[in-house]
C-alpha cells in the first residue's frame, strides 16, 4: 500500500489541476479578467501557505545553516527548472 500512495496522490492532484483549469477557462470565457484571476490565485495561495509557515516557525526545528553553496544550487535549480543537479 505504501508504494501505491504516491501514485494515487499524483493522480488525484492531476485530476484536481484539470478541474481547476476547466473552471478557470470557463470563468475567463464568461468575462473574468486575467488580472482578477491572478489576484485570487495569489490570495488563496497565501491563505493556504501562511499558516503552515507560521507553524513551521513556531516549532523552531534545528536547521542547517543556509550557506552560499546552497543558495547557488537553489538559484541554478530555479534557473534550469530541473529536479536533480
Amino acid at each position: 500500500m505504501g508504494n501505491v500512495l504516491p501514485f494515487v496522490a499524483m493522480l488525484m492532484l492531476t485530476c484536481v489541476d484539470m478541474a481547476v483549469l476547466t473552471i478557470v477557462k470557463e470563468a475567463m470565457n464568461d468575462g473574468m479578467s486575467s488580472f482578477v484571476y491572478v489576484v485570487y490565485h495569489n490570495t488563496l495561495g497565501t491563505f493556504i501557505l501562511l499558516p503552515l509557515f507560521i507553524i513551521h516557525i513556531i516549532r523552531k526545528l534545528d536547521r542547517p545553516p543556509l550557506t552560499l553553496r546552497i543558495l547557488f544550487r537553489l538559484f541554478v535549480l530555479g534557473l534550469t527548472g530541473l529536479l536533480h543537479l
